[in-house]
């Protein structure tokens, strides 16, 4: 049965975003929101940049790098552990 989904409000450089999310998605939300607000400030600051569009552009492109990064390096530890199951297999 499927998680019943609260309504919540974000707030992301200064414009509200109404989302439906399960009480569990909730804090992680929360923590994207705050984490997405920091990277804003730092980025202001460090390239002088004041239009949200390419700075959002820019947050976007850091995480979706980062995201496949993890993706790659979890795809090749996950053919290590397989090349170590074959190998204990054939002993």
């Amino acid at each position: 049965m499927p998680k019943e989904k609260v309504k919540i409000k974000v707030t992301v450089a200064g414009r509200n975003y109404p989302l439906k999310v399960t009480p569990d998605e909730e804090e992680h939300v929360r923590k994207a929101v705050r984490f997405i607000e920091k990277r804003i400030g730092m980025i202001e600051k460090q390239y002088a940049i004041k239009d949200i569009q390419d700075i959002q552009a820019l947050i976007l492109i850091e995480l979706a790098s980062e995201l496949q990064y993890l993706k790659n390096k979890q795809e090749n530890e996950e053919q290590l552990v397989l090349e170590k199951i074959n190998r204990l297999l054939q002993l």
